[in-house]
């Protein structure tokens, strides 16, 4: 099968079990992106984006808030879990690895600015595919055009290549969603939000239970 059947398959599954159980989530998903939009990427960055990740931006232009300025200015002291800028933060890091998915623009500057300056290049050929929007794009992942694979980048850290492709991890995660139990690439957990309607991922501790998050149950 080719990868972006697989990705588009599994991507499917996923959004699917966003739109019943994780309405927050699902809804701060973004209109397609144009092939036009691609192309401009791919000027942009200089990295062809691979036929796998472009059909996934041709389903969504990643999601709203993965800058999360774009949700307003943030409350303070912090409201209650029920504010609406609460809300939406605790459900757009809902990609299974706990980060969010990069809208286009977003993908052009984090490739020319954090994923760049911590492979300690001008510009690097990688097409990076999400971040964190609680830690502002200071860690993610990328998918490496040449192999086919995922990678992961953080502050202060060499980006390293992950033996898994994103049609690997968007099976992975549909099937923890769908099966309740860790994904295997990061061996991440999936959690609903304190308000029950948003999605993350965080390695399984009991302390986020403490703190209004639930696992996810089969």
């Amino acid at each position: 099968m080719k990868q972006q059947t697989r990705v588009v398959a599994a991507w499917r599954r996923f959004e699917e079990w966003l739109s019943k159980h994780a309405p927050l989530s699902y809804s701060l998903l973004r209109e397609p992106a144009t092939l036009e939009q691609i192309e401009r990427t791919e000027q942009a960055i200089g990295v062809v984006i691979p036929l796998e990740l472009r059909a996934l931006y041709l389903i969504h232009d990643g999601v709203q808030g993965a800058d999360l300025e774009e949700f307003g200015e943030q409350p303070f002291p912090p409201g209650s879990e029920n504010d609406p800028w609460h809300q939406k933060a605790n459900a757009v890091d809902f990609m299974p690895n706990g980060q969010a998915w990069l809208p286009l623009d977003h993908v052009i500057t984090a490739h020319g600015g954090p994923l760049s300056a911590l492979a300690g290049q001008e510009t690097v050929p990688y097409v990076p595919v999400t971040a964190s929007a609680k830690y502002t794009m200071m860690e993610g992942t990328y998918l490496d055009p040449a192999t086919g694979l995922l990678g992961t980048w953080a502050d202060a850290q060499e980006p390293v290549l992950l033996g898994a492709g994103l049609a690997d991890w968007l099976e992975d995660g549909a099937a923890s969603l769908t099966e309740g139990h860790p994904n295997h690439i990061f061996g991440m957990s999936p959690y609903m939000s304190p308000t029950g309607d948003g999605l993350t991922w965080f390695d399984t501790d009991p302390m986020y239970e403490q703190d209004g998050w639930r696992p996810v149950a089969r």
